[in-house]
């Protein structure tokens, strides 16, 4: 049964005013939402109200969490008129719609809930950084019941969205001063914030590729590579592709799975962080000559283990040690002119 809210624009107006919503300060004395202009307060059809996934600044969507912590507020208190609106701009693609800003949450509530109108807040914006930087920064207080602050991850998108987007430029300073506009609650973020974007997402080198566990395994999905071990139901093998930290996570899982498929070969397919191409191969040298240890110490062991000579433990399990390496993610872009402008690597990486 749909759920039937009675919305009183002109109360919401006197119990929470845009004028002073909008025009708040820091503890700095700066605005909290620079270059935003209040437009207008409205009850819209939500059909009219399009939130768009590519508009969402957290790092997943709505989130189901966060849609069932809302659920029991909509039912007991209905609309907040002290909370500010869900916040709307007119649909660039389609000027008889809107698109929303702020309020993935509190959409999904009401949608689950069959709500058919709400309040919204219009507004319009100096520039496509300030009206970014409002999507995180309206997270960033206690707007309705319950709130969810933003996490580490909001931020890390927000910035890899103004940086892929050309809202900011591509360097560290400017960097850690759009963090300073977006996470004015976490100042001691900042500096992990730059270090993570940089080793997982938008490299510092223009013709190297960042790679995180999210983009990889989007890699593996498209290219039939197995990851997970045998989450990849559509490729026979086995395998990982993951970040090379150290040898005891990829030994562990990589056994477990080959024990588990009657020792069947476990591939690796790993990347290297924060790439330089001045050094790529040398730090693909390095990863592969760590993997290569993984081997002779567990032969040591089972030496110790069975009291067996070394040399002879190495004869007896030459080509069974299960956990292969296969190679590196492609990572040097650079535009190759007698390939007709193609990457420098395509492909795995032997």
């Amino acid at each position: 049964m749909s759920l039937k809210l009675k919305l009183d624009v002109q109360r919401s107006l006197a119990d929470c005013p845009p004028e002073i919503y909008y025009n708040q300060k820091d503890d700095n004395g700066n605005k909290l939402f620079p270059g935003v202009t209040f437009k207008k307060r409205i009850v819209l059809n939500r059909k009219l109200v399009s939130f768009k996934l590519s508009e969402q600044i957290r790092e997943l969507d709505a989130g189901e969490d966060r849609t069932m912590k809302l659920i029991p507020s909509y039912r007991s208190k209905g609309f907040i008129y002290s909370k500010i609106p869900q916040a709307v701009m007119v649909d660039p693609d389609d000027k008889t719609r809107f698109s929303g800003l702020a309020g993935w949450g509190r959409n999904e509530a009401q949608e689950a809930l069959g709500i058919d109108q709400m309040i919204y807040d219009v507004l319009e914006f100096d520039s496509p950084k300030h009206r970014e930087a409002f999507k995180v920064n309206s997270n960033d207080t206690d707007d309705f019941v319950p709130a969810t602050p933003n996490s580490k991850n909001t931020y890390i998108k927000s910035v890899v969205n103004a940086m892929v987007g050309k809202i900011i430029e591509d360097n560290d300073d400017a960097i850690l001063d759009y963090l300073k506009l977006i996470c004015r609650s976490r100042p001691d973020w900042h500096v992990s914030i730059l270090s993570t974007i940089r080793k997982e997402h938008v490299a510092r080198h223009k013709t190297m590729k960042a790679w995180n566990t999210s983009s990889a395994r989007e890699y593996a999905k498209t290219n039939n590579l197995p990851y997970e071990g045998n989450k990849n139901k559509n490729v026979a093998e086995l395998g990982y592709v993951r970040k090379w930290t150290s040898m005891k996570n990829v030994f562990w899982d990589g056994m477990i799975v080959a024990a588990k498929y009657g020792f069947n070969k476990v591939g690796l397919v790993t990347w290297v962080d924060e790439p330089n191409p001045a050094t790529l191969e040398g730090d693909r040298k390095k990863i592969r000559k760590e993997f290569s240890k993984m081997e002779e110490t567990f032969q040591s062991w089972v030496a110790w283990y069975l009291d067996m000579e070394l040399n002879e433990v190495k004869e007896k399990g030459k080509g069974r040690f299960p956990i292969q390496f296969n190679g590196f993610l492609p990572q040097d872009t650079e535009s190759q002119a007698a390939e007709g402008g193609l990457p420098k690597e395509d492909g795995i990486i032997k």
